[in-house]
């Protein structure tokens, strides 16, 4: 908690916003891979979190002696709000720190 995720991408997007306008097809491209990022690490990796913790329970039910996986836990929608949060924050403290 935050979502890295989000709060890298956000403050991406923020910074180039702020310097191109955001009619620019940069600032197209930074929401394009933004979305993708924070769909990534919510719907994505929890889903597959989630999978993983049911294949922790199976094993450890029938006891085959295999050893457990690592599962992935994704980041909730609050994580990924917050997240955003700080690194609209950030992007907008750094813009204005450096012109």
């Amino acid at each position: 908690m935050p979502s890295a995720h989000s709060a890298s991408v956000v403050a991406l997007l923020v910074l180039i916003g702020f310097r191109d306008g955001i009619d620019s097809g940069l600032f197209g491209l930074a929401l394009l891979f933004a979305i993708i990022v924070t769909y990534d690490s919510v719907m994505v990796r929890r889903s597959v979190g989630e999978q993983g913790k049911a294949v922790h329970a199976l094993i450890k039910r029938f006891g085959s002696g295999t050893p457990l996986p690592h599962a992935a836990k994704g980041h909730t929608p609050w994580e990924l709000v917050v997240g955003a949060a700080l690194g609209a924050l950030v992007g907008a403290v750094v813009f204005f720190a450096t012109n």
